[in-house]
């Protein structure tokens, strides 16, 4: 393989037992220990037992999903492959910043741990939450959303695909004003609260201080935030670039121009299911797209 990044998803990709196979690693399995061990939290019970509704939790989904991407590396690298480039979406990021040298596994394990907490706990349940919209550009999503202080665009994904988030009655006056403006579909999605929007402005502020303590080190390959679409730059930006992230709009498509840019030509979703990978098509047409989510998965590809 030529230059590869290394994609992770972020919530809505966890399954039950996505981790029951890692786990069969020796190195892995003692990885798992020390990091539940630093975050007091059971990851062995989250990544093999837990059933799909206590995984559809934040503060469950969070850090199950960063171990993964996390056990996903290292099955990588011991296979001969190597990212020079990285992104994460959403919580993504975070084990982003972990394939990329810039953050210790458990330590990671410990701020998402917080973060979905954080974020599980900053509204009440059932007043606010997200949807997608298909078939419409982000500036007309823009257009559509002017003048709202209910309801924001939260992931701008792909030219024709950005997610918007609110309160719920928020979510309703948005939906008719965006097919009104010819949106082809407007999705609910299964998530508990409206992430990436200033209604996230306590957990972020209760994220901060989690971040604060982690001693951050500058990435050793380019790893592009979420927040600005750019390569995040010395250690010390990243606590302040993490919390502003939890509440702004996720910049997917820009991310991954970004790696296209530094010279990636093969991308590689490292997680479970293939979220990610469905948007390449329309992100990096003609880039090669995988997607590993087993450590089968990871001996399919030629190192």
């Amino acid at each position: 393989m030529e230059r590869v990044a290394f994609l992770f998803p972020g919530q809505g990709s966890q399954h039950a037992g996505m981790g029951a196979e890692l786990l069969v690693d020796p190195q892995v399995s003692d990885l798992c220990d020390r990091c539940s061990s630093a975050a007091d939290v059971d990851l062995r019970h989250l990544l093999i037992a837990a059933d799909d509704d206590e995984l559809r939790l934040t503060q469950n989904a969070q850090p199950a999903l960063c171990f993964t991407g996390i056990a996903l590396t290292m099955l990588l690298e011991k296979h001969g492959i190597e990212p020079v480039g990285a992104a994460g979406h959403s919580v993504g990021e975070y084990a982003a910043l972990a394939a990329g040298g810039a953050v210790g596994a458990p330590q990671v394990i410990k701020a998402v741990v917080e973060r979905g907490r954080a974020m599980a706990e900053a509204i009440p349940a059932g007043t606010s939450s997200m949807a997608a919209v298909l078939g419409l550009d982000p500036q007309a999503v823009e257009v559509a959303l002017a003048g709202m202080n209910d309801a924001w665009p939260a992931n701008y994904n792909t030219p024709t695909q950005t997610v918007i988030a609110g309160t719920t009655a928020g979510l309703e006056v948005a939906t008719r004003r965006l097919q009104e403006a010819g949106a082809k579909r407007v999705i609910p999605l299964n998530v508990s609260a409206a992430f990436h929007t200033s209604l996230m402005a306590p957990a972020a502020e209760r994220l901060r201080l989690a971040l604060d303590r982690i001693e951050w080190r500058s990435p050793r390959v380019p790893v592009m935030a979420n927040l600005t679409g750019r390569q995040h730059q010395g250690g010390d930006r990243i606590p302040h670039v993490l919390e502003m992230q939890l509440r702004s709009p996720v910049r997917w498509a820009a991310c991954v121009a970004a790696l296209v840019e530094v010279g990636c030509d093969t991308f590689i979703e490292v997680g479970p299911k293939r979220a990610l990978t469905g948007m390449m098509r329309e992100l990096a047409p003609g880039k090669t797209a995988l997607a590993v989510g087993t450590p089968a998965a990871v001996q399919e590809i030629p190192a």
